[in-house]
């Protein structure tokens, strides 16, 4: 089952606060501090999706890195069986292909974990835009925050 959509609220801005009105028609007050949070938890989220996406490609090359090392095991196998020599090392060498294998799956396991964590951050601040996108632009667009919206933050 999908959640609702994220539906946007509309937003003044006056001395006391950004006020805000819900599609449901609630209504409440935002201090300066508490928007200048919601600002924060949007950029907090946008830099987690960030960090998953570059872990989400190091996991990948992991995966890549250890089927290529499998591979050459399996060619050194075939090369030491092929001599007829090194009978614990043929051993060894399935052993180590084995948990090559092992690595590969798991790493490939949490690529695929971070992918739905990098999904999950970037529709969370996406939800908050259009949710709060609002409140921001009343706080810039609003005469009582030029020439910056540092001041109406910083008054708070």
């Amino acid at each position: 089952m999908q959640p609702n959509p994220p539906m946007p609220h509309t937003a003044t801005v006056d001395a006391q606060g950004v006020h805000v009105t819900t599609a449901a028609g609630k209504s409440r007050t935002y201090s300066g501090g508490e928007v200048m949070t919601l600002t924060q938890v949007i950029d907090l989220a946008e830099g987690a999706a960030t960090l998953c996406q570059s872990s989400s490609e190091t996991a990948l090359e992991l995966v890549d890195e250890s089927t290529q090392l499998a591979a050459d095991c399996d060619v050194l196998i075939a090369e030491i069986t092929a001599k007829g020599v090194g009978a614990n090392l043929i051993g060894k060498c399935e052993h180590l292909k084995e948990q090559l294998d092992l690595q590969a799956a798991a790493a490939s396991k949490l690529h695929d974990q971070i992918q739905g964590g990098e999904e999950a951050c970037r529709t969370a601040s996406a939800n908050a835009e259009v949710r709060h996108g609002g409140i921001f632009r009343a706080v810039a667009d609003s005469p009582l925050t030029k020439p910056a919206e540092r001041d109406f933050y910083n008054a708070r």
